[in-house]
């Protein structure tokens, strides 16, 4: 009886997957066969074509020898003629053999063949007349084989054209049946769930009551009791020590004072630990190519860019960084995705070099270079921008991240603004989704740690319009620089 619901479950489960497998493998089957035939008929094309440029080439070679008598070009001429030799093996091999045109196609290409071998040897034995015309019997088989080349390609794509109908008639009944195996199986699958949820209907509906009075904050309800001996016995069990285990949590988190604090402390902790492997995937695929074409000075400067970064990012958030340490991992950010992309973008520094000294958290310039290039220039073709601008005015170090891309959505923006202002909440913030190739750390990130770190909020300035491209300036007072007092709170 324990098993009751279990076998049903797996006695479907069987057969629809018995059902499945047997359609699956009819229909790789048939298009094993269809994609075998496809290549087969283009293999045939590319080898005709081989054989009509290849019979062009040894004439030109033959041609050149006599005129030059270079012993290079009689080389050459000997390695195409081997090639020829070779395509006309495959071609009698994949095509029918009782064809009579192929066979005099066949004829055709030992005729232009003994004709450049007695072109060859008469010129070797300067026997002028012989070998002017052989050569010109050589040129003769060769617009012949170019005509008869065309004429089969032709009759190759009638054969084809019949071919791809088939094809289109075969893909039609293999819609019908899926959607035939679709309807069944959505039929068998709905009897299947109304008997089974006839048995169980009961047991659930005293856990989800039970689970209602939870969600209202009361566990202090009575346990569950179910005399059904079959799955959801254990399940009500099991929902029974959940409950109970919820009363002795909500006990144990009211006792913690200082919860806040400590979920702050993990989140920023965590941090560390969001590098996302596809920016490391897509790097080191980049590195592989860059050893693969150049001999090894780029690409022991681009897994040097690679480790400083890793470096970098897993280094401890309890002490802070500086300015200066920032940009040094933002150029060798640049430098990787100059790699990556080459021309299409361009990373452009203009650096006021005593404004680098002054103390900030980790990791705050490479999320919002990341952010401008991925919503800002990634999918550009070219001319994609992205500039670094960092100067003093009016007591204040501004640091600007400038990209040329689509500009950023007015509600978006004015979100970002009211978040950094303290007007709105982080609970109003949809979760940011991280793309490849990134830290993970978001923008709202980067301003509240900066809000954190220097207890201010007046930290962030947004520039930005539809197709006009977006200026993200951070304004950091210059109380911080050499040491602030601020930096032994920077693991907030």
């Amino acid at each position: 009886m324990l098993f009751r619901i279990r076998s049903k479950l797996l006695l479907y489960f069987i057969v629809l997957v018995v059902l499945l497998t047997s359609v699956g493998l009819i229909f790789y089957n048939s298009s094993e066969k269809l994609v075998i035939e496809y290549d087969e008929s283009f293999e045939r094309f590319l080898l005709l074509n081989d054989i009509s440029q290849r019979s062009n080439l040894i004439t030109e070679k033959l041609h050149a020898y006599i005129l030059d008598k270079e012993e290079s070009y009689l080389e050459d001429y000997r390695k195409e003629k081997v090639k020829l030799i070779k395509d006309q093996k495959n071609l009698y091999q994949k095509m029918d053999t009782n064809d009579i045109t192929l066979i005099n196609y066949k004829n055709m290409i030992d005729s232009f063949l003994d004709e450049c071998d007695a072109t060859v040897s008469a010129f070797q034995k300067d026997d002028i007349n012989h070998y002017s015309n052989h050569f010109n019997e050589v040129l003769k088989i060769a617009a012949f084989l170019q005509d008869r080349t065309l004429a089969l390609l032709n009759n190759k794509l009638t054969d084809y054209q019949k071919f791809y109908d088939q094809m289109e008639m075969q893909n039609h009944n293999y819609k019908l049946m899926s959607v035939s195996l679709f309807a069944a199986a959505f039929f068998l699958s709905t009897l299947l769930a109304l008997w089974i949820s006839g048995g169980i209907t009961k047991p659930i509906s005293l856990l989800s009551q039970a689970a209602k009075q939870i969600s209202k904050g009361n566990l202090s309800g009575e346990d569950i009791k179910i005399t059904t001996k079959d799955e959801l016995k254990p399940l009500t069990e099991t929902f029974n020590q959940m409950r109970a285990n919820l009363r002795q949590l909500v006990t144990e988190i009211k006792e913690k004072s200082e919860l806040d604090k400590l979920l702050k402390e993990l989140e920023l902790r965590s941090l560390q630990n969001q590098i996302n492997p596809h920016f490391l995937f897509n790097t080191l695929n980049t590195v592989s190519k860059m050893a693969y074409l150049e001999e090894a000075e780029q690409t022991t400067r681009l897994i040097e860019a690679v480790a400083a970064i890793l470096r970098y990012n897993l280094s401890d958030f309890d002490k802070a960084s500086t300015l200066r340490d920032e940009v040094r991992i933002v150029q060798e950010y640049f430098y990787i995705q100059q790699t990556r992309f080459g021309e299409r973008i361009k990373f452009i520094t203009d650096i006021e070099d005593d404004c680098l000294d002054i103390d900030m958290p980790s990791l705050i310039l490479q999320p919002l270079i990341e952010n401008a290039f991925i919503h800002g220039v990634e999918s550009y073709e070219e001319n994609g921008v992205i500039r670094l601008h960092i100067y003093r005015h009016e007591h204040r170090i501004h640091v600007e991240v400038i990209d040329n891309g689509g500009g950023m959505d007015e509600p978006v923006k004015n979100r970002l603004l009211n978040y950094a202002a303290g007007t709105e909440t982080e609970e109003v913030f949809e979760p940011e989704k991280t793309k490849g190739h990134s830290t993970g750390i978001g923008v709202k990130n980067v301003i509240r740690r900066l809000q954190l770190f220097y207890l201010r909020n007046d930290m962030v300035e947004i520039e930005s319009d539809p197709m006009q491209g977006t200026n993200f300036r951070l304004t950091i007072p210059e109380a911080a620089k050499g040491g602030s007092a601020h930096v032994e709170n920077s693991n907030c």
